[in-house]
């Protein structure tokens, strides 16, 4: 006889989880309990069950595998759920298991009750309530599969807290395999004859789960068709920044250039794409009369934003699999449409002379050394707001080095998915950018990095305001500023109280001078950079 808690903990390591992230709580004591005698599952004790559910998230973009999150009940879950919806917008999987009152109690609005199913309907694929103990390996092997199948997603699973303590027989439990969806033949065969007779063609990647293999896939693919890529919304590590036929990322700032060859391409291949609302720059692509081909694993995302010419119900890494394997189409009549968007690309990256004039460091600067800083293979995380603008469009990214980025757009993500990156990466060197008010929502797991020994670098944007909000409020509003000020700590100190390394960067040229010894320092740290606040956007000029 074993505790539900214990044979819940046998199936995850059945299923070869090697790292949960949690906030302890009473609800869940027997899986806590049970973690103890499975010393290779590491459990990353962290200080918000937002933190916790980011750091899953990155580290199920980084692994493929999903990322598990332990939360307690009502307020446990409710603090991850922000979490849940980043990983649905991201399309990666994580599995929440979520603590929950004694079966007896259920339905009288008992100490932090909540409806799990009805609350995470709209943000996971699947949530449901695990009932009997006996059921616990099959619900747990339909979680791993549903978080993995199809289009990658969250799921959640309640646990109650009678399951969790009473006692029952084991139960073998069983991993159930995840297959990808392949392309069939004659899919192939539609897709090159419609780029066969394309003009002016442009292939746009995205999705959340692209190992290294497939982006060498959709390179070579690419440069033997000639073939212009741009990357999906905070996706940019999906292909190779240096190589020929990369032309640039979708986002809030993209290049103009870029948005207008995009409107006069003949041909959108959606390749693995999520058509958001960034990515399709606010639904006005594709432009009418253009033609469309939208590869997907899951059938439910063609339509939402524009009904494809050609739609293919398969994951796009086994799509890129297959053309690169066999693809004979010429493409060198593209090759100067390839050409010219690369070439732009290049011009909108480059760096100019630094500016001169704002009273604080020019972050643009700051770029250019970070380009010649930064190693190759390091690990950069960015958070919401303006700020990110500037990791996004000039540092270049290949794999093996990677780029995480919430594609929802929730602030707070930058610090643990570095610090997430790090526990999983620890001889990489992992950048987290934020702005100081998504350091402020959970700048404190620069703690769970100490404890755990993660060494993340927190660079900290600080303007001292909500800068993207004040940027559409001096927009709509002009001279009119309400809510966007903000009155911050002295983030070195405040580093520094934690146990991480701390600078503060005034002019750009601090940035290069102080680099080498933070990077090497062995330890988590916080660069603050004092910002111009009128330097809102890498477009700004002094």
């Amino acid at each position: 006889m074993i505790s539900g808690g214990r044979l819940l903990v046998e199936c995850l390591a059945v299923h070869g989880v090697s790292r949960v992230f949690c906030v302890a709580g009473e609800s869940y004591l027997p899986a806590l309990d049970a973690f103890l005698d499975f010393p290779h599952i590491e459990v990353i004790t962290c200080r918000h069950e937002s933190g916790a559910a980011f750091m899953a998230e990155a580290h199920a973009q980084l692994t493929g595998q999903p990322g598990i999150i332990f939360v307690t009940r009502g307020p446990g879950a409710c603090n991850a759920s922000i979490g849940i919806h980043t990983a649905k917008q991201s399309s990666v999987p994580v599995i929440l298991f979520s603590g929950l009152i004694h079966s007896r109690d259920r339905g009288r609005e008992a100490f932090q009750e909540f409806d799990i199913a009805a609350m995470f309907a709209p943000l996971a694929k699947e949530a449901f309530v695990i009932e009997a103990i006996p059921s616990i390996p099959d619900l747990i092997a339909r979680a791993f599969y549903a978080a993995l199948s199809g289009r990658p997603g969250p799921v959640v699973v309640g646990l109650p807290e009678d399951i969790l303590f009473e006692g029952g027989k084991s139960v073998q439990a069983n991993v159930l395999p995840v297959v990808e969806t392949k392309p069939s033949p004659q899919d192939v065969k539609a897709l090159t004859d419609m780029l066969a007779a394309a003009e002016r063609p442009v292939v746009i990647g995205g999705g959340g789960t692209w190992k290294d293999s497939d982006c060498e896939n959709l390179a070579s693919f690419a440069r033997a068709a000639h073939l212009p890529v741009v990357a999906g919304f905070r996706q940019q590590d999906i292909m190779d920044h240096n190589h020929p036929c990369y032309i640039g990322e979708m986002s809030f700032g993209s290049n103009p250039k870029l948005i207008e060859r995009l409107e006069a391409a003949g041909l959108l291949l959606f390749l693995g794409a999520r058509p958001d609302e960034t990515t399709v720059q606010a639904y006005t692509l594709p432009k009418k009369g253009q033609k469309t081909i939208h590869v997907y694993p899951s059938a439910d995302a063609f339509g939402k934003a524009f009904t494809p010419d050609l739609a293919i119900a398969a994951h796009a890494q086994a799509l890129s699999a297959a053309l690169a394997a066999a693809f004979t189409l010429d493409g060198r009549k593209w090759a100067a449409w390839c050409a010219d968007g690369r070439k732009d690309y290049m011009e909108w990256t480059a760096i100019k002379d630094a500016a001169q004039g704002w009273k604080g460091a020019d972050m643009t600067e700051i770029m250019r050394h970070a380009q010649e800083l930064f190693p190759r293979d390091s690990i950069v995380t960015v958070d919401a707001g303006n700020f990110a603008g500037w990791p996004q469009r000039y540092l270049r990214y290949a794999r093996p080095g990677r780029f995480l980025g919430p594609v929802s757009g929730a602030m707070g993500y930058g610090v643990p998915a570095a610090v997430a990156a790090s526990l999983q990466y620890p001889d990489r060197t992992v950048i987290g950018f934020c702005g100081d008010g998504g350091f402020m929502m959970t700048g404190q797991e620069l703690a769970t990095a100490i404890h755990h020994k993660a060494k993340p670098i927190i660079i900290v944007c600080n303007n001292n305001m909500y800068g993207t909000i004040r940027m559409h409020q001096e927009r709509e509003f002009p001279g009119r500023v309400s809510g966007t000020a903000l009155t911050n700590p002295d983030f070195v100190k405040l580093a520094e109280s934690y146990g991480a390394v701390s600078a503060r960067v005034n002019n750009a040229s601090d940035f290069k001078k102080l680099w080498p010894e933070v990077s090497k320092s062995g330890k988590a740290a916080l660069i603050e950079i004092r910002m111009d606040p009128r330097q809102i956007s890498t477009r700004s000029r002094p």
